[in-house]
C-alpha cells in the first residue's frame, strides 16, 4: 500500500512538472516581447522638451520649438498653443496597453513602415525619443506604435499604446500639416493703440469711412476726403473696441497657387486698413467666397456666393477663410456713427 502511494505521488509530481514545462514553453512561444523591445514611450517631465519634429509618409512636416513659455515654429512664427499642449499631454500620459501578438508583429511593422506619423522629441536640445505612430487597433482602444532610442536604436517590436482618457487613434493628436498650426488672429488691438481705421467699400464709396484718433476719446471721421463734422463719439469708441481678438476661421485648403494669385489680383469687396500709433500697419482685403456646394435660398434660387464665409487676403498675402459672423462687427457703414437724436 505504501509502495503504491509512493508511486502515485511520484507520478503526480512528474505530471505537474510536465504541465509546468508545457506552460512555460507555450508562454515563451506566444510572447511577443524580445529582449530588445522598447516600450518607454512616455516623457514624464515635458517641461524639458524644447523641440518637436512631426512628419508623415505623405510629405507633411512640422518643426516647432520652445522659446521660454511659448512654442513657435522653427522660423519663430506664432503657432497655436493648444495643439502643442495636446501633444505634450499625450507624451506625458501615454501608456502601454499591451504587446502586439507574436503572429501579428510582422504585419503591424510593415503597416507602420508604409503609413505612419513620426514624432521626434528633443530634451534640452538632444534627440531623446522617436515615435512611429501607426493605425489604431480594430476596437479603436489602442494605437500601434514603435519606439526608437538614439542609443539603443529602433525597437524590433511595436506595442499597443493608449491614453487613459481617450478612445480613438493617437495619430490625430499629432498634426503634420503646418497650416493647422498657423495662428488665426487677424486683429488684436487695444483702442488706445489705434491711430486710424479705414474701411473702403470698393463698389459703394458713400459707405466708406476713416476714423482718425486725435487724442484719448477724441476722434475725427471722414468719408473719403470729406470731413464729417457731426458724429456720435461713443459709437466710434465702441466700434474700435471690436478690433480685439478678431480671428479667421481656417487656412486655405481649396485654392492652388494659381487660383490664389488670381484672387489677389481681383478687386476686393472691402478693404480694412488699420494703423497703430507705433507706425505698424495691417491691411486686410475681403472677397466674396463662392459656394463650395449646391444650396438654394428661400426662393429656390441656387446661391452663387457663400453667405456665411468670405475670403481674406492678409497683410502678408496669405489667403484664409473667415466668417461673416466675426467680421460683420468691423464691416460697418459710416451711417453707424450718425449723431443720436
Amino acid at each position: 500500500m505504501k509502495k503504491n502511494l509512493k508511486t502515485i505521488l511520484i507520478l503526480l509530481v512528474l505530471g505537474g512538472l510536465v504541465i509546468l514545462a508545457i506552460q512555460l514553453n507555450s508562454s515563451k512561444e506566444n510572447s511577443s516581447l524580445s529582449n530588445e523591445a522598447l516600450s518607454d514611450f512616455a516623457v514624464e517631465d515635458t517641461a524639458n522638451i524644447d523641440k518637436i519634429i512631426l512628419s508623415d509618409t505623405y510629405g507633411g512636416e512640422v518643426r516647432i520649438k520652445r522659446e521660454g513659455s511659448v512654442w513657435v515654429s522653427e522660423e519663430a512664427e506664432c503657432i497655436q498653443q493648444h495643439l502643442v499642449q495636446t501633444m505634450l499631454e499625450t507624451i506625458r500620459h501615454i501608456k502601454v496597453k499591451g504587446p502586439v501578438p507574436k503572429n501579428a508583429i510582422e504585419t503591424v511593422n510593415k503597416n507602420i513602415t508604409v503609413h505612419h506619423k513620426k514624432v521626434e522629441i528633443y530634451l534640452k536640445g538632444e534627440l531623446a525619443k522617436t515615435w512611429y505612430i501607426g493605425n489604431p487597433t480594430p476596437d479603436h482602444y489602442g494605437t500601434y506604435m514603435l519606439l526608437k532610442d538614439p542609443v539603443k536604436g529602433k525597437s524590433p517590436e511595436p506595442f499597443i499604446m493608449y491614453l487613459p482618457t481617450m478612445h480613438g487613434s493617437l495619430k490625430t493628436r499629432f498634426i503634420t500639416d503646418p497650416r493647422e498650426f498657423v495662428c488665426t488672429n487677424v486683429f488684436d488691438y487695444r483702442p488706445e493703440n489705434i491711430q486710424s481705421v479705414s474701411i473702403t467699400y470698393t463698389d459703394s464709396a458713400q459707405n466708406s469711412f476713416i476714423i482718425q484718433a486725435l487724442d484719448q476719446n477724441k476722434f475725427q471721421l471722414y468719408n473719403g476726403p470729406n470731413n464729417v463734422p457731426h458724429f456720435d463719439t461713443a459709437s466710434v469708441r465702441n466700434y474700435l473696441l471690436g478690433y480685439k481678438k478678431i480671428h479667421f476661421e481656417h487656412p486655405n485648403y481649396i485654392l492652388d497657387e494659381r487660383q490664389m494669385d488670381s484672387l489677389r489680383k481681383e478687386k476686393p469687396q472691402t478693404i480694412i486698413d488699420v494703423t497703430l500709433k507705433n507706425g505698424e500697419r495691417n491691411r486686410v482685403a475681403c472677397y466674396k467666397k463662392w459656394m463650395d456646394y449646391y444650396k438654394m435660398d428661400l426662393d429656390g434660387t441656387p446661391l452663387k456666393w457663400d453667405r456665411d464665409r468670405l475670403w481674406l487676403v492678409l497683410n502678408d498675402g496669405e489667403v484664409v477663410v473667415a466668417q461673416y459672423y466675426v467680421f460683420d462687427r468691423l464691416l460697418q457703414k459710416i451711417s453707424l456713427f450718425r449723431p443720436r437724436e
